[in-house]
């Protein structure tokens, strides 16, 4: 089915450019606002301002992320750097957002950064450009549910090391387990009406699971002195400068703060998408470096035998032992909260992968774009999307049966393509002025917006920088250390560039492109009424 319904040349009008979103900010129902931007409204619209914030902060889940990273906290820097660090990170993704959240208010569609590319880059860049973002965003959530699935099997090996020292864990067990992980949420998703209550119920154990951990260590984990946690500098990277290290030390904080463009890839689901969706951006971010922030306090008062904890197999499930003077009581706890996170984190984020990878069939820059740009009439989603997206996550994982240096490569290589594709619309907007954004009703950076949007786009720089070096020298003779993100990276811009000459170029956006046809949009009569 064709993304909007051609009409008659005596049934349809004929407008400027950007003119369908000037006139869908004066609508009220959504669907019209999506039919406005040239496109059939297909999905349920069920989500509303508080499912998705629950939504978005359960996938960034900032305190738990800490956790994991738990080896990297005291070899980069120390809990002072995390401490000062997460500030740093947290407004400056918290910005980048605002810059983002601005075009989610006006093209709510759930391409996200893929769409707002089309309309905002120059004409003779649009079609490659938004289509190397729309797979710079795919290969970043596919990233982040993958790194939750092998991290349970990681927690789940720990668990059975500990208890059941005479069991030898093999990767092929990584890999079943990981594939529990994927298939699970696949099945979840099944049922999109019941999504809702299932953000509203991740957001709540979520916060449960930061104050049960909060109040539990506080208690019981032996103590650091204030000293440690504010001022200690802890540096066994190699590295010699110690600003660098700091600088270092934000792939810490920045593994829980990244990732609120999925809430983009809702928006086709949600009531109100054009005031809610710039709304749950923002505050999302606001409300995860908080609770980032306390969580790294937290961690560093309760960490009294760190040193001890860096030398097991899995640092932060000894934490958890080590705390609660029990095996299976801290091991349990540690598995029910941090797998459970994980779970539902890959629920949403397979939820806002399979959108995204549905509008990208639909504009034809899928593979087999024309069977994935179909949606299941019994389950009302994009399955055959979904199960694609379960698919390359699956491939991602066979890398586990190889090498564990892959996949967290990987892993790494996601957070700069997402970084990637955070940047790109506002460099456009950047480039060509601000004047080219018509009229916002809901969210509007106004004066400040040059600042913020440069500001932004100077962040994304130290990100990317921070996601490329390696973490630990010295790099020769210690592979270990190696940092293969950026080839990995190279790796999905050759793929992407190959897909491009060879079928790409040829179907993306060219059975329907209401942005890049003779800049002009053609809609239905009774959609265009202002």
């Amino acid at each position: 089915m064709d993304d909007t319904k051609a009409a008659a040349p005596s049934e349809a009008l004929e407008l400027p450019a950007y003119a369908s979103d000037s006139q869908s900010e004066a609508v009220d129902n959504a669907d019209e606002q999506l039919a406005a931007l040239g496109y059939e409204p297909e999905l349920r619209r069920v989500h509303t301002f508080w499912t998705l914030m629950a939504f978005q902060t359960t996938i960034l889940c900032s305190w738990s992320c800490n956790i994991v990273l738990y080896d990297y906290i005291f070899t980069l820097g120390g809990v002072m750097s995390l401490v000062w660090s997460t500030i740093v990170v947290g407004l400056g993704q918290t910005l980048l957002m605002m810059s983002l959240a601005e075009y989610a208010g006006l093209w709510p569609q759930a391409g996200g950064q893929q769409f707002f590319t089309q309309r905002l880059a120059p004409e003779k860049m649009r079609r490659f450009l938004s289509y190397v973002v729309g797979w710079a965003v795919l290969i970043g959530e596919i990233s982040t549910s993958s790194s939750c699935a092998v991290n349970s099997a990681q927690i789940l090996a720990a668990f059975i090391e500990v208890t059941h020292p005479e069991v030898v864990w093999k990767p092929w067990m990584t890999f079943l387990v990981y594939l529990a992980f994927l298939i699970g949420p696949v099945v979840t998703n099944l049922a999109p009406g019941f999504l809702p209550y299932l953000s509203l119920f991740g957001g709540f154990f979520n916060l449960l699971g930061f104050f049960t951990w909060a109040i539990v260590f506080l208690i019981m984990a032996p103590k650091n002195s204030a000293e440690f946690v504010f001022t200690k500098f802890i540096n066994t990277s190699g590295w010699s400068s110690s600003g660098w290290v700091f600088i270092l030390s934000m792939y810490v904080p920045i593994y829980g703060l990244y990732g609120t463009d999925s809430v983009m890839h809702l928006v086709e689901e949600m009531k109100h998408p054009a005031r809610d969706a710039p709304r749950v951006m923002v505050w999302s971010m606001v409300f995860s470096t908080a609770v980032a922030w306390i969580s790294a306090i937290i961690m560093g008062f309760t960490t009294g035998n760190w040193a001890a904890e860096l030398e097991t197999t899995q640092p932060y499930f000894t934490w958890f032992v080590n705390v609660t003077k029990s095996v299976y009581g801290g091991g349990v706890f540690c598995a029910i909260v941090m797998m459970g996170l994980n779970y539902l984190i890959i629920v949403h984020t397979n939820t806002a992968g399979s959108r995204l990878a549905w509008r990208m069939a639909k504009d034809g820059g899928f593979p087999f774009a024309k069977y994935h740009s179909h949606i299941s009439k019994r389950f009302g989603t994009p399955l055959r999307a979904m199960f694609a997206v379960l698919f390359i996550n699956a491939v991602a994982g066979t890398l586990v049966m190889g090498s564990d240096l892959a996949f967290w490569a990987l892993i790494s290589g996601g957070g700069i393509t997402l970084q990637i594709a955070y940047a790109v619309p506002i460099i456009c907007v950047v480039c060509r002025g601000r004047q080219i954004l018509p009229p916002r009703s809901y969210f509007d950076l106004g004066r400040w917006g040059y600042l913020i949007n440069w500001v932004s786009l100077g962040w994304s720089v130290i990100t990317l920088l921070f996601y490329s070096f390696p973490q630990y020298v010295p790099v020769v003779g210690h592979i270990e250390n190696m940092n293969w993100a950026s080839a990995i990276v190279g790796g999905c811009v050759l793929f992407c560039a190959l897909f491009w000459m060879v079928t790409g170029r040829h179907t993306y956006l060219k059975a329907y492109n209401s942005v890049l046809e003779e800049n002009v949009v053609v809609v239905e009569e009774d959609v265009a009424k202002a």
